[in-house]
């Protein structure tokens, strides 16, 4: 019975250290199940199809076509007797008449069209259509980085609420403790009933900190669960915010700084987004400039239809067509040159925001691994000040019980105790968050999740 105990106890531990959840997961689940995130990745499937687009339109294309045609009337072609001089008789030629084609009139057409000459056009429509599409992927690698900061970031906030309700929960039993013990010295006529009430006024206060803290943390839970696209189940856990890998912290240099910029300038998406968009304003440009080139095409047609080309039988027959086709546009009022203009400009409105942009991303950067420095030092001093309000706290505790400490110091020494775990827990959480809002700026927030 004992063994058959222990067997149940072990399997609901296990089970219980298995209902839980690590950032890697949540991370996983939101790239795989995040709406927003599906639905620029069907944006960039419809940029892919841009290209196949485009890429069709550089070869031969064929077209098949048929009509079928009643007509009220059939055009006839008649000629009056013609008065020959020294010809006593008028000469009838068709005096009978002839009909041109049929009542009913069907055609059935094969025609294969290739372009060979459009003025660079349809190449560098391909090439505008290839850039948009590799720039609309870097810009989905930006989207996923930035779903992945938010989830850690809100799974922080999680973590951050559960460590609330756990120190408040902490803080309302030391609350019931020292209830307890101001209900005995007002039991022994060595305290008075107000301070008892005061007490009391206390533990309410506490009960109330920790339905806040409860409520906090359901919505920082449902603000997760929005972010991953489904709902968590109600008993299951979050694990530890983790320590992945990054570069070690050196305040005493800039070193890591200047790697950190490197490495954004490699890694981050909105770069190589802009490179794209470069190369595709710079094709816009030539597409424009072809305008100015003459289009050539030959085509080929093979057809079946009743009268076909002639016109004075009435039987279906089969031919063909083969030919060369051009257009020139000579004169146009200056469209194609203000065209040309527009295309220059946005190249030119590209390389400013550029140059915004790459502004931008070392000031983010530098503010990341300022954040970072600043929070490793913050947990080592939050852990200090734990240390501290915790050795205060328990000699206040001895002192009120050995009726040496009032009332006002106890609770002066239990809020800062509180108050000492709430920093040191949103620190600890805080230097996890800053290390993944660093490797969101350098462009590495994805790889610690490849594996």
């Amino acid at each position: 019975m004992n063994k058959l105990v222990l067997l149940t106890v072990l399997v609901l531990a296990v089970g219980a250290a298995q209902a839980q959840t690590t950032l890697a997961e949540c991370v996983h689940i939101a790239l795989a199940h995040n709406p927003g995130l599906k639905a620029a990745e069907s944006e960039a499937g419809m940029a892919d199809e841009e290209v196949r687009q485009a890429d069709t339109a550089l070869l031969p294309a064929l077209d098949f076509s048929g009509s079928y045609r009643h007509q009220s009337a059939i055009p006839e072609l008649s000629v009056p007797p013609i008065t020959v001089p020294f010809w006593p008789d008028p000469i009838s030629v068709l005096s009978d008449g002839m009909t041109l084609g049929t009542k009913d009139v069907y055609d059935f057409r094969m025609t294969l069209t290739q372009p060979l000459f459009t003025g660079f056009r349809l190449g560098n429509r391909k090439a505008a259509a290839q850039a948009a599409a590799s720039g609309r992927y870097r810009d989905l690698e930006r989207q996923r980085a930035d779903l992945i900061y938010k989830v850690e970031a809100a799974y922080a906030a999680v973590l951050k609420t559960r460590k609330y309700i756990e120190i408040a929960q902490s803080a309302r039993d030391q609350v019931a403790r020292h209830l307890q013990d101001a209900e005995t010295l007002v039991a022994q006529g060595l305290a008075r009933r107000d301070e008892l009430l005061r007490v009391e006024v206390k533990r309410s206060e506490a009960e109330l900190a920790l339905v806040r803290a409860e409520n906090g943390h359901d919505l920082a839970r449902a603000a997760l669960e929005n972010l991953l696209g489904q709902s968590l189940p109600a008993e299951l856990a979050l694990a530890d915010m983790p320590i992945l890998a990054v570069m070690p912290v050196q305040t005493e240099a800039g070193a890591d700084l200047q790697v950190a910029l490197a490495l954004a300038a490699q890694h981050r998406p909105e770069l190589a987004t802009v490179t794209e968009a470069k190369a595709a304003g710079e094709a816009a440009k030539k597409i424009a400039r072809g305008g100015r080139w003459p289009s050539v095409a030959a085509f080929g047609t093979y057809a079946y239809g009743k009268p076909g080309l002639d016109f004075t039988k009435k039987e279906a027959m089969d031919y063909w067509l083969v030919g060369v086709g051009a257009e020139w546009n000579l004169w146009n009022w200056g469209k194609t040159s203000s065209q040309i203009q527009q295309a220059e400009l946005k190249l030119r409105s590209i390389a400013e925001n550029e140059r915004q942009l790459s502004d931008a991303i070392q000031l983010d950067v530098k503010q990341a691994h300022l954040r970072r420095t600043e929070m490793a030092k913050s947990l080592a001093v939050a852990a200090h000040m734990v240390r501290q309000a915790d050795a205060s706290y328990e000699v206040m505790e001895r002192q009120y019980k050995q009726g040496v400490a009032s009332h006002s110091d106890y609770f002066d020494a239990q809020s800062e105790l509180t108050r000492a775990k709430l920093i040191h827990a949103e620190a600890l959480i805080e230097e996890g968050l800053a290390q993944a809002n660093w490797r969101r700026a350098v462009g590495l927030g994805e790889q610690a999740y490849s594996h």
